[in-house]
């Protein structure tokens, strides 16, 4: 079918929809000079998540019209906002007026184009709005200027609830918080809808190196390093979620609830453990949303339990009075169900140690050298390490264990299979090891060409930088030896080292760390 076929289709089709609009369209009568119309690709039904709206521009007559302009006024509209997208870039808002040109249309021709979006505004009546004033103009061969129009009907439908999280920083960055320190949660949820909300949630997380005070009976907290830690070390509970007690009336539009008040006192607290990294600007979050949607989200049963305190959220929450705000005048946006609150910490210290024991194989072997990277704390941390092949030797990429842990690649990023240094990391996070997380243990594949040197290392480094106040125990010497005396491991199959060594902690909470490294500077270890 031929493009221009195609756009009479289009056009044909656009019959029926400018009939449902209210569009007055005559049958197409052959008429001399250039006959214009406007029609509309929707009906204008809107809410405000925003409805885009596409024009029909037709050309009736037998002939040209050139230098085309459609112009729509929305000023009549009440709590309606109109705008054109960026992409849109050929249509222009002027206050509550769009102008979009054209080049031409051709003689029995319909163009369509996107022209605006449609938003009502939070918490407007439904009803009927008013009317989009649609204007077409255009020139005939001999510079006579023709006219038409079109009008879309406008209407304001429920938006259903739209609830959304707010909250403020834990501190700043002159007043920053350390081990046994203790902050409220400032937060609160509103429904910036137009019907009431109930069955409502509301999830605060905080992470490694604090948690929730609280411990309501009626909630649920999960824990990224579940079991017993000692006295100062704090690992949670990292989230707490309370679904909204089921005696407590649906909030109404513009109707919310404030967890905190001016005087410091809120639902919620957050306690600092001697293992908090820093100095450091870290973070959290306040999430609200529907009880139904929990369930895809919810986390393993192993790091999930229930409050243990007599105090339950229904009580705290009982003892609050609805709050009221006024409509934001902003569009409707799931991304508003959540907020995310930063924390600055103070200077801590961890000790990182790392380990690698000597080995010893003839030339042309491949050998494998156990190693370990162990963080003894207080602080939690993150760490890199670093290894440099004795001369006459090069490290092996491990086919069988292609994980993200060591990179094998040349200057240009490429994979390659050797090299004669490597640097290695581990997620975000390197807790220490009262956490329970015993650190790294594997091993390193390498390759003997001739006598090995006594040049090899193995260093760590660490983040924060300058935190680790024993740095003699961050690098060791690589011991390969030819001919049997150092205890050479053979190249064995699967790497069952890594599959026992990392815990299963960390394979659970990998989720949670992506989660939290949202809010945390990227760190690159290099020389």
């Amino acid at each position: 079918m031929s493009f221009l076929k195609l756009r009479l289709v289009a056009g044909a089709a656009a019959l029926v929809v400018a009939t449902s609009v209210g569009a007055s369209i005559s049958s197409p009568v052959l008429a001399a000079g250039p006959q214009l119309e406007i029609s509309y690709d929707t009906v204008g039904e809107v809410d405000n998540s925003g409805r885009l709206v596409g024009a029909y521009a037709y050309n009736w007559g037998d002939e040209l019209a050139s230098d085309v302009t459609m112009t729509f006024d929305a000023s009549g509209l009440r709590d309606i906002d109109i705008s054109v997208p960026d992409w849109i870039d050929h249509c222009q808002l002027d206050r509550q007026i769009v102008t979009c040109h054209l080049p031409a249309l051709a003689a029995e021709h319909t163009e369509w184009t996107h022209a605006f979006e449609l938003k009502s505004k939070q918490q407007s009546k439904p009803g009927p709005a008013g009317t989009v004033k649609g204007t077409i103009r255009a020139f005939g061969p001999d510079g006579t200027e023709y006219t038409g129009g079109g009008d879309l009907e406008v209407s304001i439908v429920e938006s259903g609830p739209d609830l959304v999280a707010f909250t403020a920083d834990i501190n700043s960055a002159d007043d920053p918080v350390g081990g046994g320190d203790v902050r409220p949660v400032r937060a609160a949820i509103y429904n910036d809808g137009d019907t009431p909300a109930g069955d409502w949630y509301v999830q605060i997380s905080v992470p490694t190196g604090a948690g929730i005070v609280e411990r309501y009976s009626d909630c649920e907290y999960r824990d990224w390093w579940p079991g017993e830690h000692p006295d100062g070390y704090v690992y949670g509970p990292n989230v707490v979620t309370c679904p909204a007690p089921a005696d407590l009336d649906p909030l109404a539009g513009g109707e919310g609830l404030n967890f905190a008040d001016e005087t410091g006192r809120s639902l919620f607290h957050v306690a600092f453990g001697k293992n908090l990294r820093g100095p450091d600007e870290t973070g959290g979050a306040v999430q609200v949303g529907f009880v139904d949607d929990l369930e895809a989200e919810r986390a393993p049963s192993k790091l999930t339990r229930k409050g243990s305190s007599g105090k339950t959220f229904a009580d705290a929450v009982a003892e609050l009075k609805p709050t009221t705000r006024a409509a934001s005048r902003r569009e409707g946006n799931t991304a508003n169900n959540w907020a995310g609150f930063a924390i600055w910490t103070k200077p801590n210290t961890h000790d990182f140690a790392i380990t690698a024991e000597p080995v010893s194989g003839d030339i042309g072997d491949t050998v494998e050298i156990p190693y370990a990277v162990i963080n003894n704390g207080p602080s939690d941390g993150g760490a890199s390490w670093t290894f440099k092949a004795p001369a006459g030797t090069v490290l092996v990429r491990d086919d069988e264990y292609d994980g993200p842990w060591c990179n094998f690649s040349d200057e240009d990023g490429h994979p390659v299979k050797e090299l004669s240094e490597v640097s290695c990391s581990t997620e975000s996070e390197f807790p220490a090891k009262a956490s329970g997380y015993q650190g790294v243990k594997e091993k390193m594949k390498l390759r003997i060409i001739s006598t090995p040197g006594n040049d090899g290392t193995l260093r760590v480094r660490t983040y924060p930088a300058n935190a680790d106040p024993n740095p003699a125990n961050d690098e060791v010497e690589l011991v390969v030896t030819v001919g049997g005396s150092g205890g050479g491991l053979p190249v064995t199959g699967a790497n069952a080292a890594f599959l026992g060594g990392i815990g299963g902690g960390v394979v659970a909470i990998g989720a949670a760390l992506f989660f939290f490294a949202r809010r945390r500077r990227i760190v690159t270890f290099s020389e």
